[in-house]
This record gives structure tokens, C-alpha cells and sequence, in this order.
């Protein structure tokens, strides 16, 4: 055979059998066609009952953040004090979902009016209504526009917290 070594041989039975098995293969398709589900905030219970305090209280999506804001009404910090302590502790326990790179919206009493704060995020200044769409002028599939620097919006939760 020209200097070539035989490595193994296959009937055309078997090669058949092998090139049947390929083409079902090649027909398959994913079981689960749907989405995974939203991901579960840190900390997340069912089994909390409503708690009462005569002086300091502080509410977050995570205990550790909570205790944070807690600490720092008792050591005689403001409301928003404790929103700063908080947000930083947010920050390092679940970025993904309440980190200084995202948005807030804050409301605050400050013993005679109810003030809200709008810290969400906004675009960048260089966007424009071309950002999403593709060189033919037609949208991006939403995971191409999704993933990657286009979808960042400039942070808002660090001008909230600069509350008056």
C-alpha cells in the first residue's frame, strides 16, 4: 500500500452502524429550551419574621450589609450614613446584583419631608440611537448587544449617596 500502514479496518456493516449513530447525533437538540432562572439575591429567606427595634433599624438584601448600617446608627451616624455603610458592604458581597456599579433609587424622611433620590444608571455620553444597531442599520441579536462594553451604563449609585 505505497508506505502506508493499515492502523485498523471496519466492515461496511460496522461503518454503517457508526455514520447512522452520527446522523441521529447531529439531530438532536436540547432538552430544556428554557431559560435558566434569575439568580436568587444573597441571603434570600422565607423563614424571617417582622422584627421591631426602639432605636437603630437598617433593611438590606444581605444580613452583613444590614449589621453594617446598624453599627453605624449606633455609633451615632446618619440614615444616610448607614445607606453609605451599607452600599459598600452590598458592594462586596453581591456586586453582580447591588454594587457601586449600578443604579439606586433612595428615598429619604428627614423628619418633615419625604425626598427621593434617582441614582439609576444612565448612558454614556458618547451613546447614540445607532449604538444597538448593526452596520445595515438592522437591531444586534440581543446577545450580541447584551455582552460587552455596549450594554454599560455609566454608574449612579455614588451620585445618589451625595444626598443634600
Amino acid at each position: 500500500m505505497n508506505g502506508v500502514q493499515r492502523v485498523f479496518s471496519i466492515s461496511r456493516r460496522q461503518l454503517s452502524v457508526i455514520a447512522a449513530a452520527l446522523a441521529l447525533t447531529a439531530c438532536h437538540s436540547p432538552v430544556n429550551k428554557q431559560p435558566p432562572a434569575p439568580e436568587l439575591g444573597s441571603g434570600y429567606r422565607t423563614d424571617l419574621t417582622a422584627q421591631h427595634a426602639e432605636r437603630h433599624m437598617a433593611a438590606a438584601a444581605n444580613p452583613l450589609a444590614a449589621e453594617a448600617g446598624r453599627e453605624m446608627l449606633r455609633q451615632g451616624g446618619s440614615a444616610i450614613d448607614a445607606a453609605i455603610a451599607m452600599q459598600a458592604v452590598l458592594t462586596l458581597v453581591e456586586p453582580q446584583s447591588s454594587g457601586i456599579g449600578g443604579g439606586a433609587f433612595i428615598m429619604l424622611w428627614d423628619g418633615k419631608n419625604v425626598h427621593a433620590y434617582d441614582g439609576r444608571e444612565t448612558a454614556p455620553a458618547g451613546a447614540t440611537e445607532r449604538l444597538f444597531l448593526k452596520a445595515d442599520g438592522k437591531p444586534m441579536a440581543f446577545p450580541d448587544a447584551q455582552v460587552g462594553g455596549r450594554s454599560v451604563g455609566t454608574p449612579g449609585v455614588l451620585r445618589a449617596l451625595e444626598v443634600d
